[in-house]
């Protein structure tokens, strides 16, 4: 099966900050589709019940991002937190696009990350290796105030 590759708008929505979480909320669409208002609403829901608590913790920082990737025929969720320094505790969450049922976690073989995952993943990589692994003082402020904004 072959399918052409069609960028797709990756856009930064806002913060999202409760119970003590401070998270970048994105929204990946496929070009068929516009922004789901009640989907980046489930998405928050989802991960602030998911997210561990208290935010912060010794081997917590109390940030990370929300992934909310509107595909062809199914919808993502990528909840993930920054853990020990330089790991990406992440857990995906999926609902037919329809919209009909409620976002399930996804394990196993079920659990990939495309193409436009990949971009995100990569630029939230770099984001926190350049505000808060270089530098001598760990900045958080600067992380969460690096975003992505393109067509990828």
């Amino acid at each position: 099966m072959e399918v052409p590759y069609r960028p797709r708008r990756i856009g930064f929505v806002g913060l999202v900050e409760a119970n003590g979480w401070r998270l970048k909320l994105y929204s990946i669409v496929h070009h068929s589709k516009e922004p789901s208002e009640a989907l980046l609403a489930a998405a928050r829901d989802t991960a602030l019940a998911a997210l561990p608590q208290p935010a912060r913790s010794p081997d917590r920082y109390g940030v990370g991002f929300v992934a909310v990737h509107q595909g062809s025929s199914y919808d993502f969720v990528t909840v993930a937190h920054w853990a020990y320094e330089t790991e990406l505790r992440s857990q995906t969450y999926m609902r037919p696009s329809s919209g009909s049922f409620a976002l399930e976690p996804v394990s196993g073989s079920e659990l990939s990350a495309d193409v436009w995952d990949l971009r995100l993943l990569a630029f939230e990589r770099d984001a926190w290796v350049e505000t808060v692994l270089r530098p001598d003082d760990a900045d958080l402020d600067a992380y969460l105030g690096r975003t992505l904004e393109e067509e990828a």
